[in-house]
């Protein structure tokens, strides 16, 4: 519980910094993640509209001998809603499906809301909360950064702190936005 209070109070007061960069939804990353297993995945987000961004994700994930995928596809319902502490953040709402299969095959939906900041030309902040119908139902507290390289290219880095005997998701990888 205290690895959650200090998650949300880092991110609360990292989002209150000015930013001055757009926020950017369109990209496409691979990298390593470290979840129910650990392995590969590949994700990618695009703006459908002014207001909706579409959002999917695939890990291949092993735990000693097994081995199974994980496809999460979702959107973005960005809201408008603005912050009194930080105007230049985007609030959204998300909601989607999560899907496990390989050994067992396991399918759940989620639904949240979340916040995305600028905080410079180089870095982006995103904090969420979510609740998970897979599984044994969880509630998940995520928050991770991207720090771009160039315009196109950055390097991204996530956290997730789950709930119950969900385990923690750690994220490390690249992307290419267009």
């Amino acid at each position: 519980m205290n690895k959650l209070l200090i998650a949300a109070a880092t991110a609360l007061t990292v989002a209150s910094l000015p930013a001055t960069a757009d926020i950017r939804w369109n990209y496409i990353g691979a990298g390593y993640t470290d979840a129910a297993g650990d392995g590969p995945y590949i994700e990618g987000s695009v703006q459908i509209a002014p207001a909706w961004v579409l959002r999917a994700d695939y890990s291949r994930q092993s735990v000693g001998r097994f081995d199974f995928n994980v496809i999460d596809v979702g959107v973005r319902y960005l809201t408008g809603f603005k912050l009194d502490f930080s105007p230049q953040s985007q609030t959204y709402l998300l909601a989607g499906l999560d899907s496990y299969s390989g050994d067992a095959d396991e399918t759940g939906a989620y639904f949240g809301a979340g916040v995305k900041h600028a905080l410079s030309p180089q870095a982006e902040l995103f904090t969420e909360a979510s609740y998970h119908t897979i599984a044994d139902n969880y509630g998940s507290l995520a928050g991770g950064i991207a720090f771009y390289l160039s315009p196109d290219w950055a390097v991204r880095s996530s956290l997730a702190l789950n709930s119950g005997d969900t385990k923690n998701e750690f994220r490390f990888g690249v992307s290419y936005q267009f």
